[in-house]
């Protein structure tokens, strides 16, 4: 086959003189550029050896880097890990050729490289050809891992990502730009230049560790895809674009010509420039440098809102890869949306080390709303005042939260804003970002913030208010920090740590001392300032799954969440709702009693086989008895790990959670994980189509809810036969010491009062949550006792009793080579091994008393306990989820077995046709509307007549689901 090339870049390098060539110095080829450092020993090389490259100066400090890459499930591998095929060898022409093949994990594909290392007087390009032996996804295009010992670089400043972001590389911080240069001796600096704008960010691992991007796309087997990089030495600037000088000037305020408009729309954003002068080092820190707009809106309330400093970025699109560009050293500004309609009297105040200021900024007048777009003609999102458990506009308008996670920033490939777009079009209205390292963290550097990642926010904002304006509404729930900044190689990076100069020895002293917490109070205000305006911000989560911060528990973080809620509620003038996370689903009640704690979440990742609808109606309606609040699943999915694109292709668990979560008193639809590896390639966006499209004439948030009343489901058939099935128990994925030790199966296949066991059989090693399950079962006739076990931590020992004597006693070791895989976990010194296996036991006839324990040395999950022959299905296999308001009530309706993995089984069967009673219905007549659910349409409307406060539905046989909605005749 002919090799059709792919280029990705090309670097044109003139050549003005002979330039310096290789030479072999043992089994290295070194360039030299024999231009001696002016503070080190030696001059400039640059090193090739194995496939892996250094540079640096002599007797200095030097950069190594290598090529790799991730491959379909983020298969890691490596061009030095890989054999040779020929080379490193020098031609006529002096550049050096290596050819071979990426290391691969076994029955991976080959990708084969072959590298062209060119010298010029200016340093040496690197050409780079990659082809493809077989099919082979790459995860995020091919990538330099860039190395640098922390011992010379500790403290070191002046790391640059040209043309925006400058910064230290003990810094997280994730950009994209065409040069990187890493500092070797003082502003002398290795410049590994791809041409085109491409992405870097740190990496984890000892030392200090870089991913810069040379290929940002995938290829086709078949094609050839060239990356040319050149590597330079070259003098870093001594100001870069977009640097911040301290200050020393008289205090003074001023506000130029025109500054305030004469007429504004409702809830439209007013941005108040501001000349002010001061004496400041930091025009972050409001203790030594603060601008407040004292404001009086036309009923006569004083409002007070931050202002803050910023410094301007041009956003640049460049072959697919945003770069944000500073445009000049900063300026102030005073963010404001007016919610009255009438006169605003504004006046500014500026405190500085010498003094206070004030000046009389002027007036404007607030006019109707403007074009009736959702988000601003209708105001800022609130709790509904007709329901607590909904959400409505400041207008009244019912608003229903509908989206998934896409909670990172990309800046190449599917770039955010276009993302964010595509969610728009295919009726989604919602996205929650984080605003951590990986994301939109902007305090990389204590104190600072940093603004190429500030613009981005402005960017996104910029884009939810146009959509919006446009009639198609889009917020966001602004996700302060996540876990991952605060464990593990996240915490090595975290500027709080102070490794890098922050205050905190570990992670869980964030919420306890009180420089941390003081300089946080100081992050939220600038957020309030720079972003609190917006009506596009659903709310502000204090952060991602608290449980994940290392180090602390919840006697630290339950008063830091009282004392941080109580702040920001008094500092946003704007009022939005907060909330917080935990990833052990419902998570602790005594977080979200707190009174400035306004939305409840779950996140819930089932993590088993099991139909997701019945885990999120579960949590729904628990969430929805236990608080007064709006509740959202702000994440969920089958898996926490990845995979899902294969277990369930088509979105079956996606489907049932969003139908689930929409008739079962959510305040949204529970937001799905995996948008780049599921969602979008799968094109699975019509499922949220489907419920938007259901959801849109519902008074969600304008009328008041409740469950809906319905007499246990009958067959339409009186003489219908009973069913005898097995019965198949999903334990709870969630972490902790279960609250129950007996289980008693019920004829149809549930456990009374609603219990279900956990999910993990604690060993030696958390012997404080030990509390083994025992099973209370009445085998109708022999049959089997089945548990699957799906991974071992360090090693499991499951013993089985049976009535008392134990029948069966599995051993369950964990290391390389056992199992379907096993995986060391190095922060743990332990390993884990994945056997997805069945343990059966033969069970005779009659009442038994099964218990399972574990005597190893960690846990064992057990992702499922069966029960052969045990359930008898006299009713409907019928899950219906229902809520009623005054004016209609809605019911989504499932046939049980309708689950992602009997869809992927191939293993769905029809429920016969059942009857369904609501009761508590008024009398007369009826308009009911047949839904049909994976594209979301109505299929037909009928009048049913409801007598002696119920009303009767007939269902034909179903296989899958359908929805219902009922009103009163016409």
């Amino acid at each position: 086959m002919r090799f059709m090339p792919l280029v990705i870049v090309a670097l044109a390098v003139a050549v003005p003189c002979m330039a310096q060539g290789f030479r072999k110095e043992g089994q290295a080829f070194v360039w030299r550029s024999g231009k001696p450092s002016p503070s080190a020993s030696g001059g400039q090389f640059i090193r090739f050896e194995n496939g892996r490259w250094s540079g640096g100066v002599e007797g200095g400090k030097s950069i190594t880097w290598q090529i790799f890459l991730w491959h379909d499930n983020w298969i890691y591998g490596t061009l030095p890990g890989g054999p040779v095929t020929a080379g490193p060898s020098l031609d006529a022409g002096g550049d050096l050729t290596q050819s071979g093949v990426f290391s691969a994990s076994a029955g991976s594909p080959a990708l084969n490289y072959s590298l062209r290392l060119t010298p010029t007087p200016e340093g040496v390009k690197v050409r780079c050809e990659f082809r493809k032996s077989a099919p082979l996804k790459l995860t995020s295009g091919i990538w330099l891992h860039v190395f640098a010992d922390r011992k010379d670089f500790t403290g070191q400043e002046g790391m640059w990502v040209r043309p925006g972001a400058h910064f230290s590389m003990a810094s997280a911080v994730q950009t994209s730009g065409s040069r990187v240069y890493y500092p070797v001796d003082g502003r002398r600096s290795l410049c590994l230049d791809t041409g085109g704008y491409r992405e870097f960010s740190p990496d984890n691992g000892d030392g200090f560790v870089f991913r810069q991007n040379i290929l940002p796309v995938d290829f086709a087997a078949g094609e050839t895809a060239v990356a040319e990089y050149m590597v330079r030495f070259d003098t870093m600037p001594s100001k870069f674009p977009g640097d911040i000088q301290a200050a020393a000037q008289p205090l003074s305020l001023a506000v130029p010509p025109a500054a305030l408009p004469h007429k504004v729309p409702l809830y439209a954003k007013v941005e108040i420039p501001v000349d002010l002068a001061a004496t400041y080092d930091n025009p972050f820190d409001p203790d030594d440098i603060a601008l407040d707009a004292e404001i009086v809106t036309p009923s006569g309330k004083e409002v007070v809102v931050p202002g803050f400093f910023m410094v301007g970025c041009r956003r640049d699109v460049m072959a697919g890869v945003e770069a944000m560009i500073p445009g000049d050293s900063g300026s102030w500004k005073v963010r404001f949306t007016p919610t009255e309609r009438g006169l605003y009297r504004v006046r500014l105040k500026a405190r500085d080390r010498t003094g206070v200021v004030t000046r009389d900024a002027g007036t404007f007048t607030v006019t109707s709303a403007g074009n009736g777009g959702m988000g601003q003609g209708h105001g800022f999102v609130r709790v509904s005042k007709k329901d607590p458990h909904f959400f409505a506009f400041d207008d009244g308008l019912g608003f229903f939260a509908i989206g998934h996670n896409l909670p990172n920033y990309h800046t190449s490939g599917q770039i955010s804003d276009d993302a964010i777009r595509k969610m728009s079009a295919n009726g989604e209205n919602y996205n929650r970002w984080w605003m951590s390292s990986a994301g939109f963290g902007i305090e990389r550097k204590l104190g600072w913030y940093q603004q190429e990642t500030a613009a981005r926010v402005d960017h996104e904002l910029n884009t939810a208010s146009e959509l919006s304006a446009a009639g198609h509404p889009m917020v966001y729930m602004m996700c302060m920090d996540t876990h991952q900044d605060y464990r593990e190689d996240g915490w090595k990076h975290n500027p709080f740590n102070v490794i890098n100069g922050g205050p905190c020895k570990t992670a869980g002293e964030w919420f306890t001392n009180e420089t941390a917490r003081k300089l946080y109070r100081k992050r939220l205000r600038y957020i309030i300032a720079r972003w609190g305006y917006s009506p596009n911000i659903l709310c502000w989560e204090f952060g991602n799954e608290f449980e994940g911060w290392a180090d602390s528990d919840n006697a630290m973080k339950l008063p830091w969440h009282r004392e941080m809620s109580d702040y920001l509620r008094s500092i946003d003038p704007f009022r939005h709702l907060i909330t917080t996370s935990f990833w052990s689903n419902t998570g602790p009640e005594e977080f979200w009693k707190l009174p400035n704690i306004d939305i409840v979440q779950t996140h819930c990742y089932t993590n088993n086989d099991a139909n997701v609808a019945e885990a999120v109606h579960t949590y729904a309606l628990g969430q929805w008895t236990h608080f007064a609040k709006p509740h959202l699943f702000g994440e969920f999915g089958i898996r926490s790990g990845a995979g899902t694109e294969k277990l369930d292709p088509q979105g079956w668990g996606l489907h049932n959670a969003l139908w689930a979560g929409a008739t079962s008193f959510c305040a949204g639809g529970p937001m799905p994980w995996w948008h780049e590896n599921y969602i979008d390639p799968l094109n699975l966006y019509f499922h949220f189509t489907s419920i938007a499209r259901f959801t849109a004439d519902l008074p969600l948030g304008t009328a008041k809810w409740a469950p809906a009343r319905m007499a246990p489901l009958t067959f339409v058939d009186p003489a219908h036969v009973p069913q005898t099935r097995d019965a198949k128990i999903a334990p709870l994925s969630v972490w902790g010491k279960p609250q129950f030790n007996e289980f008693t199966l019920q004829p149809d296949g549930t456990f009374s009062a609603d219990r279900k066991p956990l999910q993990l059989l604690q060993g030696q090693g958390h012997t404080d949550l030990q509390n083994p399950p025992t099973f209370v079962v009445n085998y109708p006739q022999p049959g089997k006792f089945i548990l699957h076990v799906d991974d071992v931590s360090n090693s499991g020992l499951v013993k089985v009793m049976l009535d008392g004597i134990k029948v069966a006693e599995y051993d369950l070791p964990c290391g390389e080579g056992l199992g379907v895989r096993s995986e060391y976990r190095q922060q743990w010194n332990l390993w884990e091994t994945v056997y997805d296996k069945d343990f059966s036991l033969d069970i005779p006839a009659g009442k038994h008393r099964i218990q399972v324990t574990n005597e190893g040395k960690d846990w064992v999950r057990v992702t499922s306990y069966t029960f052969t022959g045990c359930q008898i299905l006299d009713r409907p296999n019928i899950l219906v989820c229902g809520m009623q308001s005054p004016g209609m009530a809605v019911l989504w309706i499932q046939n049980r077995d309708s689950d992602w993995f009997n869809h992927q089984a191939g293993k769905v069967g029809k429920v016969d046709a059942a009857r369904i009673t609501l009761q508590g219905v008024p009398a007369g007549r009826c308009r009911v509307q047949w839904w049909e659910t994976w594209k979301g349409g109505k299929q037909k409307e009928e009048m049913v007549t409801a007598t002696n406060g119920k009303l009767v539905l007939n269902l034909p046989p179903l296989e899958t689901d359908i929805a219902v909605k009922i009103y009163p005749a016409r």
